[in-house]
C-alpha cells in the first residue's frame, strides 16, 4: 500500500500518509489498514497526517471511525498534526477535544 506506510513502534502501530491530499479514494485503504490492526490486537495507533496539507470530508469521516473502534476496545488512536494550515480542519469541524492530537510522531508515542 504505497499511500501509507506502516511502521511498528514498541508495541505502537503507526500509520504514515504519504499524501499531500487524502480523500475518499484513500479513505478504503486507510480503513482496511486499521481494520487489521484491529483484527490482529493492535490498541495503540497513531495516524501520522504531516504530510497533508488537505483532507477530504470522507477521509476525515474515516479517522473519526477509527476512532471510535478502537475507543469501543479500550485502545487508543492518536493524531500526529499536520504542519500546515490543516490543522484548522480539527477546529472547524469540532473534533479538535476528541482527538488526541501532537505535533510530532516522537511525542505522539511518548508514554504510549
Amino acid at each position: 500500500m504505497e499511500n501509507f506506510e506502516t511502521i511498528n513502534v514498541n508495541g505502537a502501530f503507526v500509520i504514515v500518509a504519504h499524501l499531500i491530499c487524502p480523500t475518499f479514494l484513500e479513505a478504503k485503504e486507510f480503513q482496511e489498514i486499521i481494520n487489521e490492526q484491529i483484527i490482529s490486537g493492535k490498541t495503540k495507533l497513531v495516524v501520522d497526517l504531516n504530510m497533508c496539507d488537505h483532507i477530504d470530508s470522507t477521509f476525515l469521516g474515516e479517522i473519526i471511525n477509527s476512532f471510535k473502534k478502537i475507543n469501543c476496545i479500550g485502545g487508543t488512536l492518536r493524531i500526529v498534526e499536520p504542519a500546515s494550515p490543516l490543522q484548522d480542519i480539527f477546529t472547524q469541524t469540532n473534533t479538535r477535544r476528541s482527538f488526541d492530537l501532537y505535533k510530532t510522531r516522537e511525542e505522539a508515542l511518548k508514554n504510549f
